[in-house]
């Protein structure tokens, strides 16, 4: 076979040497790592100002390639879809995952002509926004089966006591970067770019002879198990890896309310087979079917998994809608489909709540924008009251605080929202899912949300019960860590704790594997931080508990009722094996990734009338109380918490009262909050005159 000669070609510049690997059967068309920028502003500012350019454009000699041939390439960041074309051929598209990691495409037999070549990679729209890098960009000559079946590696997945079991393993080479894998498909697997998910514990696949590391994990609970391997062409190598739970969760159901597959959403490239494989090999207990606009059954393909023992799959349908997205669940078989076409909320719930079987509406990426609408936009939704300034009904019962398929810039934006909805007396429970729609890109069961409830048997849990459950709001939400909060010494999902003598003491707890760290915790009553403790550096990277600490609130303290609960952040993960993404539908160029845990709400009976009032039943009560009389109202309101302060202001302003005349005459907190408030009204305002979300 004859020697490629290579001459290569920059846009906008002449000329630029080649360098060829040392395999006479390899080209290089570019060795660096090129900065391609669509649409005219920049992404993410961890990139240059300026990019290299829009696409890469190579030139080059060659002899038309008597077979199929590989180019082979590196990509990192890509979001939006990119293509390949070698002499205006396309070859494919750039896979839309902002790991790092290696790609092939086959060049097609006949597809190079004798002399010059183009290979060009460029957007498949020039106006949308996108920054990447790509480079290290190759031809080989094979096919991309031969050159990634030059060598072979077993891998068996053993738990603690030495049975196998399901997980995910990730092959990465000495840069860390993903790269290609051939194995055969069957259910017992699902294959990406590097990831190999097996739900027996045993799998082989092949791989160009190299160097590579490769990792094993289970999802949220379990440790990461790691090896170094250096195999030859025609190597067969078996690495035996074990896996240790770190975290415990007995008592707890590990849930994901949000999730697609390609077979019945369209889109994505999780087929439901593999997703009987990811769901297992993540750990998750209950699986919520939630197709968009479908009920999808999960069981029949479940079985024909033989993966029965691992999870208890619901019936449930995302009802995607242009005014707002709901996952709903349990929807009993052969149940009639809610209809996505209504707008008004009213007669949408009406036609969810219809549905049989269905107790659940959870709503959910209330900040991102589809079909140009965002729900919690401050067109539609004031966040500091939990306000809809639509005249929609709110009948959601859950809401997404973390949704790790749709991450927001600011970790606590959704939290801070599911606050507001709280102050204002709708009681949602608060929800973490991954919405993937994914093999890899968007990790299953990553954003998961713990349901107190019997989770002896993943088999056969009991989905009424854990509804019940998860409606009393005895949840926690985890993306990387769990926290949880006691109150007075009593059960964690307590509905209500009375207030005694000796006021309150509260205790969290994170908790999270070796591989998450922990650096930050905070109490907030009623939505405002109350209480904030760093996690020292050493337990923050412990396995299991990390952190435990004991705030305590004096009874005179608490003038009536309130609602605590905890939340503890730390550093994102970016490691190959369980990463992060960024976020989706980007608020702002500037990103840091957070871990994030938050416990349910925890009501205390301050007044000692054996009930819990809202922030916005005190609100009421003090209207109904003084009437028009505001130097009475915001003098009740110093003994009150800022939240009631809020609700007043909401309800006074919605009555045509001016919120600054009522300031003028306030002092300290209930100044600050009526400031808030009005500043949170300018802003919908002004969002609503603009019309914009």
């Amino acid at each position: 076979m004859k020697n490629f000669i290579c001459v290569l070609f920059f846009v906008n510049v002449a000329s630029a040497a080649f360098a060829q690997e040392p395999s006479e059967d390899t080209v290089s068309l570019e060795e660096a790592m090129i900065h391609l920028r669509s649409g005219e502003t920049r992404e993410w500012s961890s990139f240059p100002e300026v990019a290299s350019g829009a696409r890469i454009e190579r030139r080059f000699h060659s002899e038309p390639n008597p077979e199929a041939y590989t180019l082979s390439l590196r990509q990192q960041d890509v979001k939006e879809a990119w293509q390949v074309l070698i002499n205006e051929q396309p070859l494919g598209r750039l896979v839309r995952d902002e790991n790092d990691m290696v790609t092939d495409f086959e060049i097609p037999h006949g597809a190079l002509v004798q002399g010059e070549n183009k290979l060009e990679v460029l957007p498949h729209n020039k106006d949308v926004v996108d920054d990447i890098r790509v480079g290290e960009i190759r031809i080989h000559r094979m096919d991309p089966p031969t050159l990634r079946s030059a060598a072979t590696i077993d891998v068996d997945l053993f738990d603690e006591r030495g049975g196998f079991m399901p997980g995910r393993i990730t092959i990465v080479d000495e840069r860390g970067t993903l790269v290609p894998v051939i194995a055969e498909p069957d259910v017992e697997t699902a294959v990406r770019a590097g990831v190999v998910y097996t739900s027996s514990g045993r799998t082989s696949f092949a791989v160009k002879a190299g160097v590579y590391k490769l990792y094993a994990g289970r999802g949220f609970e379990y440790s990461i198990a790691s090896t170094d391997i250096e195999i030859m062409p025609g190597q067969r190598m078996r690495a035996s890896m074990k896996l240790r739970r770190e975290v415990d969760t007995a008592g707890w159901v590990a849930c994901d309310t949000h999730m697609h597959t390609l077979t019945h959403s369209g889109h994505g490239d999780c087929t439901i087979e593999e997703r009987m494989v990811t769901l297992a090999g993540e750990g998750v207990e209950l699986a919520i079917a939630t197709d968009h606009n479908k009920h999808v059954d999960f069981r029949p393909s479940l079985i024909a998994a033989g993966l029965v023992s691992e999870f208890t799959p619901v019936i449930g349908n995302e009802v995607s809608t242009e005014k707002g997205h709901f996952c709903i669940f349990p929807i009993e078989d052969d149940s009639p489909i809610p209809d996505f076409h209504i707008h008004h909320w009213e007669d949408l719930f009406e036609d969810i709540y219809s549905t049989p079987g269905v107790r659940v509406a959870i709503l959910n990426h209330a900040r991102d924008i589809h079909n140009g609408f965002r729900p919690f936009s401050p067109r539609h939704h004031l966040s500091l009251t939990g306000e809809n300034l639509d005249g929609q009904l709110q009948r959601y019962n859950a809401l997404e605080v973390i949704n790790s398929g749709a991450i927001k810039n600011d970790v606590k934006l959704l939290f801070m929202d599911w606050c507001g909805l709280m102050n204002r007396g709708l009681s949602p429970t608060p929800v973490g899912g991954s919405d993937s729609h994914d093999v890899s890109r968007y990790i299953v069961g990553q954003g998961r949300t713990y349901i107190r409830c019997n989770d002896t048997d993943p088999a056969s849990i009991n989905i009424d019960e854990c509804v019940d459950s998860f409606l009393a709001g005895r949840v926690v939400v985890s993306y990387g860590l769990l926290a949880t909060l006691n109150v007075n010494r009593e059960a964690n999902d307590s509905d209500l704790v009375t207030l005694g003598q000796n006021g309150l003491e509260l205790v969290v707890e994170v908790h999270g594997p070796q591989w998450t760290e922990a650096d930050s915790v905070e109490l907030y009553i009623c939505g405002q931080r109350r209480f904030s403790e760093k996690v020292p550096g050493e337990s923050s990277r412990s396995a299991g508990k990390k952190f435990r600490h004991t705030w305590r609130i004096a009874p005179g303290e608490l003038k009536h009722d309130v609602w605590v609960t905890a939340t503890a952040t730390g550093p994102g993960v970016s490691a190959p094996y369980w990463p992060m993404a960024k976020p989706y539908d980007v608020d702002s160029p500037d990103f840091e990734s957070r871990a994030f845990s938050c416990s349910g709400a925890i009501r205390i009976d301050a007044d000692g009338d054996g009930m819990f009032s809202s922030p916005a039943q005190y609100a009421d009560q003090l209207i109904h109380q003084h009437g028009q009389d505001f130097a009475a109202i915001t003098k009740a309101l110093t003994d009150h918490h800022i939240s009631v302060t809020h609700q007043v202001a909401s309800k006074l302003r919605a009555s045509g009262v001016d919120l600054a005349e009522i300031q003028q005459a306030a002092e300290g907190h209930v100044s600050l909050a009526l400031s808030q408030y009005r500043k949170a009204w300018r802003d919908s305002t002004i969002a609503r005159l603009e019309q914009t979300d």
